[in-house]
């Protein structure tokens, strides 16, 4: 099949690796897919350097005339099957631009992030008539509340998380053990976090939650890898609390396995947006326990006492209380670990999405057409920038 797959994001998260990750699984099946992203973004030179084959398109506000043209003209010449969007902007750009052509390629829009829909004409229009299959990267609760909230047609809806590399993330030992390399006593045990550095990630409410435990059990150091517009935030919160000692950021990294396998537990503590956060996956894949938060689409992978531990979000102390217990309980960590490996070998894995994906992708060209979805309004509100 030939696909196209639209970027628009100049970060590198979750979501921008999962874009490459598909890429690379559609095209080792056979499709004939090529990317279209930001000219100088992280993904752009990534995807080269996989080289999967990318066109480089501004995409900007001030921009949107001339992108909504150029991928005109690219999508006129190389007539796609499917176009599928993955950004705000490159949604817009993109379905307003097979508008344009007289054989109207597909537009599956994939929604990474859960937060309601806007409530304008704007937003129906782009969800109701511009696109013809949307994709939440969640579970089925993320899924009905499109459906049920926002008054999409179920019938042009589906959600499954971002596929795992099962091979790839999977347990052992680390070539490089952080405490090694950082300095940190062999006794100590790790608690960390892998990702973006944004709000609603809830890293302030890790960090706070670390000085809880701090204050009970001393033998334990706390990580932060990742990058992002939080990270002034952060060190703000560490130093004003005393822990720069304690809670060490590690700033990007390049093998976020090696860090996972040095952890003894995983934390990922979203307060919103997120449907189910990438990292959280790879970590259960990895046979890390973890902690999570009620939120999202979240509790359909996390359940409680079985697959890792849940808290009300933004409740340190709620966060601080299950990391005692992951620390003060050996056997609960292995038995959740296990669970969480077999959970994600069992329905996550990269190939079970894959096929997910291209069945969506076939019902999509295979039908003749969709019916409009009822005009009563939608709720608030789906940020302008990408979010996971």
């Amino acid at each position: 099949m030939n696909i196209i797959m639209t970027e628009s994001s100049g970060a590198i998260g979750g979501q921008e690796l999962a874009v490459l990750l598909y890429a690379e699984g559609l095209r080792a099946r056979g499709h004939d897919l090529s990317l279209i992203v930001e000219p100088g973004s992280p993904i752009h030179r990534m995807a080269e350097a996989r080289h999967i084959p990318v066109v480089t398109i501004s995409m900007r506000r001030a921009h949107y005339a001339s992108a909504i043209l150029a991928i005109r003209t690219l999508l006129a010449r190389t007539c796609p099957a499917i176009v599928h969007t993955n950004s705000s902007r490159d949604t817009w750009t993109a379905s307003l631009a097979a508008r344009l052509i007289r054989a109207r390629p597909k537009i599956v829009r994939s929604r990474h992030i859960s937060v309601p829909l806007n409530n304008n004409l704007a937003t129906r229009v782009l969800y109701r008539r511009l696109c013809d299959f949307v994709i939440v990267t969640g579970g089925e609760l993320t899924r009905q509340a499109l459906i049920e909230r926002d008054g999409l047609d179920p019938r042009r809806v589906d959600a499954f998380p971002i596929g795992i590399d099962v091979a790839r993330f999977c347990p052992g030992m680390p070539a490089s053990d952080l405490r090694r390399t950082l300095g940190i006593p062999n006794h100590h045990r790790l608690i960390g976090i892998v990702s973006y550095l944004r709000a609603y990630k809830g890293h302030r409410y890790f960090v706070e939650a670390a000085a809880r435990v701090l204050s009970t059990i001393k033998d334990v150091t706390f990580v932060i890898a990742g990058e992002g517009p939080e990270e002034s935030n952060l060190r703000t919160q560490i130093a004003e609390l005393g822990l720069t000692d304690r809670i060490v950021l590690l700033g990007f990294c390049q093998d976020e396995v090696d860090v996972m396998r040095s952890l003894d537990v995983f934390v990922l503590p979203s307060v919103e947006a997120d449907t189910i956060p990438q990292a959280l996956m790879q970590a259960l894949a990895v046979g890390l326990p973890v902690i999570s938060t009620v939120f999202g689409s979240i509790p359909d992978v996390v359940k409680h006492g079985e697959t890792g531990l849940l808290a009300a979000p933004r409740d340190a102390a709620s966060l601080a209380e299950h990391m005692i217990t992951m620390l003060r309980d050996e056997s609960l960590r292995k038995r959740l670990g296990a669970n969480g490996r077999r959970l994600v070998e069992n329905r996550y894995s990269l190939d079970r999405m894959l096929d997910r994906l291209e069945s969506v992708y076939e019902r999509v060209v295979n039908a003749s057409s969709y019916p409009s979805e009822p005009t009563d309004s939608v709720s608030d509100q789906v940020p302008e920038h990408k979010a996971e």
